[in-house]
């Protein structure tokens, strides 16, 4: 009797572990439960969902509140399609500190990452006691699928990240969870009424225009320049940097041997208010430019909502409109 008693109490526990403030609660299956304990999984707790931003803003939510999230909404949706509702939650070990701040200075590609850390034994054989199979979940990751949306299509992923986001920015004026009953998932994606698709429309507008702002891009081209100085000064292994968190690579450019790496790294954390953006590109400070704009809608009606509203398309154009190319300084 006292056996059970525990062990309702445990499960209990175990859902409200993971309870967060945009969604209902999800009890996670045994598997998810030891997924969710693993080092990748909670890796993820010590990198920063908003990159450099985090250091200069208080929009400080981690890659793990994410991935539980995204578990949730694809829990939500598919309850019974356990090899998604993985896949949900193995979808972003393979970042790196401070996420997508230092990817491309560092040449790396955090989905390959993701592949082999799947494949390592801490996750292979746990995903392997439960009879699924690694590399499934890799195909799933590798594929368009309702994480990521398919086509021109919101996905679970990035709407996570949008409803996350404004709300730590203190953005939103409904809460996700009371939005929910006004959205669903199809084969392709995220689907809604109309009235709500442009309120989610109108959170990613919002989202874009902070974190793809001059200032938050300067600060991600900050950080990505002092640990290239680092990297040009002292030997980095790129499979162990590949598994560090934020506050180790923070520690390891404050000591750097490149005065330079210390420098920037100091600036985020302590001067940030040195920073100034210059809107065309003088030569004295570090290119800075935003090209590429998140482009995925919901679907209204069996078709994204582009093709049925002209609000919908107005503001797509808007968030065209974010990109520019201007430089980064940083005054005595």
């Amino acid at each position: 009797m006292n056996k059970c008693k525990g062990a309702i109490l445990m499960q209990i526990k175990e859902t409200e572990l993971f309870s967060e403030p945009l969604y209902p609660p999800v009890e996670p299956n045994k598997l998810e439960v030891k997924l969710l304990q693993s080092r990748p999984i909670r890796r993820l707790k010590q990198l920063a969902h908003f990159g450099a931003g985090s250091l200069v803003s208080p929009v400080v939510h981690s890659r793990y509140e994410h991935t539980i999230g995204v578990w949730k909404l694809t829990a939500i949706y598919f309850p019974e399609n356990i090899e998604l509702r993985v896949a949900a939650l193995l979808h972003d070990i393979g970042h790196l500190p401070f996420s997508h701040a230092v990817e491309k200075t560092l040449n790396f590609n955090h989905h390959q990452l993701t592949e082999q850390f799947i494949l390592e034994d801490e996750l292979s054989s746990i995903l392997q006691q439960f009879n699924i199979s690694p590399n499934k979940i890799i195909e799933i990751l590798n594929e368009p699928s309702v994480i990521t949306g398919k086509e021109n299509i919101l996905g679970i992923d990035h709407l996570d990240s949008f409803f996350r986001d404004t709300y730590m920015a203190g953005m939103v004026d409904t809460l996700p969870k009371d939005l929910l009953p006004k959205i669903k998932c199809t084969s392709t994606g995220i689907e809604t009424d109309r009235e709500t698709g442009h309120y989610l429309l109108q959170l990613i507008l919002s989202d874009h225009k902070l974190f793809l702002s001059p200032y938050m891009v300067a600060v991600d081209r900050l950080l990505a320049k002092s640990i290239k100085y680092h990297w040009n000064a002292d030997t980095v292994n790129k499979n162990e940097f590949a598994r560090l968190t934020d506050s180790d690579m923070v520690s390891m450019l404050k000591s750097s041997p490149s005065y330079e790496a210390r420098k920037l790294i100091n600036t985020l954390l302590f001067e940030p208010d040195k920073i100034r953006i210059n809107n065309s590109n003088t030569g004295i400070g570090y290119p800075i430019s935003v090209r590429k704009i998140y482009s995925k809608v919901p679907i209204y009606k069996g078709k994204a909502l582009t093709d049925h509203s002209n609000q919908a398309r107005d503001i797509l154009h808007d968030l065209n409109n974010l990109s520019f190319d201007s430089e980064v300084v940083i005054i005595s």
